[in-house]
């Protein structure tokens, strides 16, 4: 296992499909050449460790950890596991392919131009997102949740043109943070990266997100999984939630194709009030200053 609190450490939370991570998330980080030393494998009980130390090949990863079950307790469970400050890559078990998106038109606005490739280098994203955060102050950062290029922001030499700061939703599959046991705490079992991208929001006064990278998932359609328990009611409750504890951070999306509730994030508070609350959080920890970001490509 790395020994510094910088030499960041993979946790893959898993429940019951051995053969969707080897398939997908295990043949990823392999094809990007992680180190197996890295990649920690949290499963719900001692029954699914023995299932899946039959399952993956023992060389492929460093440890694998007896956590809780259920998304909220193991989402709670991994942050208590690794050190505070931690530096942690956290993936799902289905990721089949990650993307960033590029536009070869003059006129890089032209959304209609933009396309995807695959990331030639998931280490040096990764290394650069933890360069970011330990730059910018902001120690929750990610990619954008949706498999669309015409929504994303294509690369160019500017990075503030494709890594936005502001409040945005982080997919928890796919994130970095440097770890804050209290900014990771989930009270909701559903929307509960919703609730982990607010947190971390509210003491940094910021997010990185790289809108120029995505990943495919299949979190509704993969069979077993975490999601086995998830209901559209359940989803709905959970987001009304969030819409109660943060009105003037979220509010109520139903209008989605999918039939399942979803959330929009919008810092709708005064200045003072962002002022006040970043001071509070801020005074708690060693200050440090939110620059801009260097203007160099990824």
């Amino acid at each position: 296992m790395p020994s510094g609190l910088e030499d960041y450490v993979v946790a893959i939370p898993s429940y019951r499909r051995p053969d969707t991570l080897k398939n997908k998330t295990m043949k990823v980080l392999r094809h990007y050449k992680i180190d197996p030393k890295k990649i920690h494998i949290f499963v719900a009980d001692t029954e699914q460790k023995a299932v899946y130390e039959a399952a993956l090949d023992p060389k492929d990863y460093h440890k694998i950890i007896v956590g809780v079950p259920g998304i909220k307790n193991i989402r709670n469970f991994m942050p208590k596991y690794f050190r505070e400050g931690q530096h942690i890559f956290y993936i799902d078990d289905d990721i089949s392919k990650v993307y960033d998106t590029e536009n070869d038109s003059c006129d890089k606005s032209d959304k209609k131009m933009n396309r995807q490739v695959v990331l030639k280098n998931l280490r040096a994203l990764i290394d650069k997102g933890f360069a970011l955060s330990k730059k910018t102050g902001l120690t929750n950062w990610g990619v954008y949740p949706a498999n669309n290029p015409y929504f994303m922001k294509a690369r160019t030499r500017n990075i503030d043109d494709y890594v936005s700061k502001k409040l945005c939703y982080v997919m928890g599959g796919f994130t970095g943070v440097i770890n804050h046991r209290k900014s990771e705490i989930r009270t909701i079992d559903d929307k509960e990266d919703y609730e982990r991208s607010i947190k971390y929001y509210l003491k940094d006064g910021g997010l990185l997100r790289f809108n120029n990278v995505t990943v495919y998932t299949r979190c509704y359609q993969e069979p077993g999984g975490m999601q086995v328990e998830r209901t559209k009611k359940r989803i709905h409750e959970s987001a009304v939630y969030l819409t109660e504890q943060y009105p003037l951070l979220c509010t109520l999306n139903t209008s989605k194709k999918s039939g399942f509730s979803e959330v929009r994030l919008r810092d709708r508070r005064s200045e003072e009030d962002k002022s006040r609350v970043l001071k509070v959080s801020k005074s708690k920890r060693k200050p440090r200053r939110v620059r801009k970001l260097s203007k160099k490509q990824v």
